[in-house]
């Protein structure tokens, strides 16, 4: 890692091969934690308002902000190595990458469902069209930003482990 003041040698970033190197990868699971835990952070921060529209709108926002929260912790904290999970650990860890990737989308997903056609089946506001709001927004980039860099991390693990490039 380099000293205050030194810069790093884009070269190191890369390998031969073009793939992302090892301390990359980590710096970038702890960005894809932080983008995670600001996430969980936001939706955690609106879930109150949402209960008090409905108790099914809160309890997904809560839902929301605890996964996203306990994924951006998992990944800062190397929750999935070597030493604690044995010889499948590679295999976990890309399992913990799509499983970001696909929930993460999913709630994108939802969020553009509900500002363009409306809230989809259940609660008191069903098929209303949410207005989009500024911390909105945020939480949106934030999700796709971290889906971003869980997709370079799989791609790179999968390429480690031997298998093609992900072409998801």
């Amino acid at each position: 890692m380099p000293a205050d003041g030194e810069s790093v040698d884009l070269g190191a970033v890369l390998d031969s091969s073009g793939h992302v190197t090892g301390v990359v990868a980590v710096r970038l699971e702890r960005v894809a934690g932080s983008l995670s835990l600001a996430a969980g952070f936001i939706h955690g921060g609106v879930a109150p308002q949402h209960f008090a529209e409905w108790w099914g709108y809160g309890l997904f926002f809560l839902g929301a902000a605890l996964a996203q929260a306990v994924y951006g912790l998992a990944l800062l904290t190397d929750a999935v190595n070597e030493r604690d999970f044995g010889a499948g650990w590679r295999r976990l860890r890309r399992n913990v990458y799509v499983a970001g990737i696909v929930g993460n989308l999913a709630i994108v997903a939802l969020y553009v469902v509900t500002r363009t056609t409306g809230i989809p089946f259940f609660g008191p506001e069903a098929g209303e069209v949410e207005e989009v709001a500024f911390i909105d927004v945020v939480s949106k980039v934030a999700e796709l930003a971290l889906v971003g860099i869980l997709f370079v991390l799989l791609r790179r693990a999968r390429t480690a482990a031997g298998a093609e490039p992900a072409s998801v």
